[in-house]
C-alpha cells in the first residue's frame, strides 16, 4: 500500500459514489485532500462578463465548504487554495512527499491541458498522476467502440449501447480518512477574493441553490423521484434539468449513477422514468462527443466545420437580448430569469438560444459564453454541446 497521496478534488464533490476517491483512500496510508479555487475560471471573457458568474460561484464555494465539514467529520480535512491547480498540487505533493496525485479525468481543452501541466511538473519529483474515467454512467474503456468510431446520431449511440448492463453498485464512500498530517488547511475564499462583485447577485436565489453540498444534493434527488412518481414532470422533455437536479450532477455532489439508481427503483408505470433515463445517456454521448472532436466544440463552424455560415458580431444586439431588451417580450423574460436565477427550463434556454442564432444571427459562440457564466449546472460538454445544436453545427 502506498504511504501517501493527495487527492485533488474538482468537480465530483462528494463522498459517495467517487470511484476515484474511493480508489486513493484504498491505495493509501494517508489521503490529503485539496481543492483549488483557480482565478481563470473566474476571469473575464473578451466579452466583458465573468467566466463565472457570482450566482455559480457563490454555489461553488457553500459546496465545497460543505465538502470540507463532510470530511472534518469522517476525521479528516481539505485543503484549500487559490491558484493555478498544476503549480500548487505539485508544491504540495514535493512538501508531503507524496507517492502519487489522484484526480477525475476531465476532458475539456483547457482541463486537460493542466492536467498535461501537473503532470509534467510531478514527473521532476517522480512523482505519478493516476487520472480515473467517473463523469459518466458509463465508463469510456467500457464502450463498445473506440471514441474515433462513436456514432454521428445520438439514435444510433442508444442503438449501439442498448443491451449495456449498467452497474448498478453504488460505491461507498472510503472510511480510512484520517489523515495524521499537521498542515495549514487555508482560508475559504470569498467572491470578491475570487474577482466577482457580490452585488450582481440581485435577487433570492432559486430553492436554496446556494446551500450547496452533498447532504442537500441527495435531498433534492429524493423529492425529484417523489415529484417524478406524481407525474410533476410529465410534460417536460428534459426532468432533470427541469428539476433542478443537474445542478447537482453538473457540479458533482451526484453522480449519474446515484440518479440512474434511484430511477430503477421506481415503478416503470412512472410516465418520465425512460425520459430521465435516456435523458442520462444524452449526457454521457455529450461527454463523449467532447472528447472526440475537442476543440470544434467551441468554433463557430462548430462539429460540423460549417465554415459557409456567417455569423453577426453586433455588440449592441447582443447586450440587448443578455439583458432582456430584444424585440420579443418572451426572450426578455428568459434572459431576465437566467440572469436572476441562474436556472430557465430546458424549453427557455431554448427557446432564447434559438432567438440569438435565427433572428439576431448573433455568433453562437457569444451565447454559449454568456450560459457558461449565467447558468447554475454549467457543463461544458452539455452546455456546448447544446448550442451546436442550435446553431446547426453539432451532431445531437
Amino acid at each position: 500500500m502506498t504511504q501517501r497521496i493527495i487527492y485533488w478534488f474538482r468537480n465530483d464533490l462528494r463522498l459517495n459514489d467517487n470511484e476515484a476517491f474511493f480508489k486513493a483512500a484504498q491505495a493509501s496510508q494517508q489521503i490529503i485532500p485539496v481543492y483549488v479555487f483557480d482565478p481563470r475560471l473566474f476571469d473575464q471573457t473578451k466579452l466583458g462578463f465573468a467566466r463565472t458568474g457570482a450566482l455559480r460561484g457563490a454555489h461553488i464555494i457553500q459546496t465545497v465548504k460543505q465538502l470540507r465539514n463532510d470530511l472534518r467529520a469522517c476525521g479528516s480535512d481539505l485543503l484549500i487554495r487559490i491558484g493555478h491547480p498544476e503549480t500548487i498540487i505539485n508544491q504540495l505533493a514535493e512538501k508531503f512527499q507524496v507517492s502519487y496525485v489522484y484526480t477525475s479525468k476531465k476532458i475539456g481543452p483547457k482541463e486537460t491541458r493542466i492536467e498535461s501541466s501537473l503532470s509534467k511538473n510531478l514527473k521532476s519529483g517522480n512523482i505519478d498522476i493516476k487520472l480515473p474515467w467517473i463523469d459518466t454512467l458509463i465508463p469510456v474503456t467500457s464502450l463498445p467502440f473506440s471514441i474515433a468510431k462513436l456514432p454521428p446520431s445520438f439514435e444510433q449511440y442508444l442503438e449501439t449501447i442498448q443491451h449495456f448492463t449498467i452497474e448498478d453498485q453504488l460505491i461507498p464512500r472510503p472510511t480510512n480518512l484520517d489523515t495524521n498530517l499537521e498542515y495549514e488547511a487555508g482560508i475559504l475564499p470569498s467572491l470578491p477574493q475570487l474577482g466577482i462583485d457580490p452585488s450582481s447577485i440581485s435577487a433570492e436565489p432559486l430553492n436554496s441553490t446556494l446551500e450547496g453540498g452533498e447532504a442537500t444534493a441527495n435531498q433534492q434527488l429524493e423529492e425529484f423521484v417523489k415529484d417524478l412518481t406524481e407525474g410533476i414532470y410529465d410534460h417536460s422533455q428534459d426532468p432533470i434539468t427541469d428539476s433542478n437536479l443537474s445542478i447537482w450532477l453538473s457540479i458533482g455532489c451526484l453522480s449519474p449513477r446515484q440518479i440512474y439508481h434511484k430511477l430503477l427503483h421506481i415503478d416503470d408505470s412512472v410516465s418520465k422514468k425512460s425520459t430521465c433515463i435516456v435523458n442520462l445517456h444524452l449526457r454521457d454521448y455529450s461527454q463523449f462527443t467532447l472528447l472526440k472532436y475537442g476543440p470544434r466544440l467551441f468554433k463557430p463552424s462548430g462539429i460540423k466545420h460549417q465554415f459557409e455560415i456567417k455569423w453577426e458580431n453586433d455588440i449592441k444586439l447582443f447586450e440587448d437580448w443578455k439583458i432582456g431588451q430584444t424585440e420579443n417580450p418572451e426572450v426578455n423574460a428568459i434572459m431576465k430569469k437566467l440572469n436572476k436565477s441562474g436556472y430557465p427550463s430546458i424549453q427557455e434556454r431554448y427557446q432564447a438560444a434559438y432567438y440569438l442564432v435565427d433572428e439576431l444571427h448573433i455568433d453562437w459562440t457569444w451565447g454559449a459564453t454568456y450560459f457558461e457564466s449565467r447558468v447554475m449546472d454549467y457543463d461544458v460538454a452539455i452546455s456546448w454541446g447544446r448550442w451546436n445544436e442550435v446553431a446547426r453545427v453539432g451532431n445531437i
